[in-house]
């Protein structure tokens, strides 16, 4: 009777060692299905990222080509308003009118 009562505890321990083998082989690959869901997570992320990185780069060369224009503008409408008042005002306005439309005329550039 001994050896039964032995063998009966034996085989409860064995039990609970499949049970909880089988509930951590459960429980790993619920953590691979979560990798793989984080994985893809940060490659769309890291792609996002990239293209806002681009993005900004863009609006950065657009932004320095208009502080470009305007100091160009700048220049030139100092040096007209230091040149002697030859030109009538009509002429200085179409001049300057001239010179602000083309300060505003940037074109896009695409990332390389």
């Amino acid at each position: 009777m001994e050896h039964n009562e032995d063998l009966a505890r034996l085989e409860q321990f064995v039990e609970k060692l499949v049970d909880s083998h089988n509930q951590l082989k459960k429980e790993k690959n619920e953590i691979l299905v979560q990798v793989q869901e984080k994985q893809q997570e940060i490659a769309q992320l890291q792609k996002m990222l990239k293209s806002l990185q681009e993005d900004r780069s863009v609006m950065h060369n657009q932004v320095t080509g208009l502080i470009d224009r305007i100091g160009e503008w700048e220049q030139i409408f100092d040096q007209e308003g230091a040149a002697p008042n030859s030109n009538s005002e009509e002429s200085q306005a179409q001049n300057l009118s001239n010179e602000s439309a083309t300060l505003f005329n940037v074109a896009t550039e695409q990332p390389s």
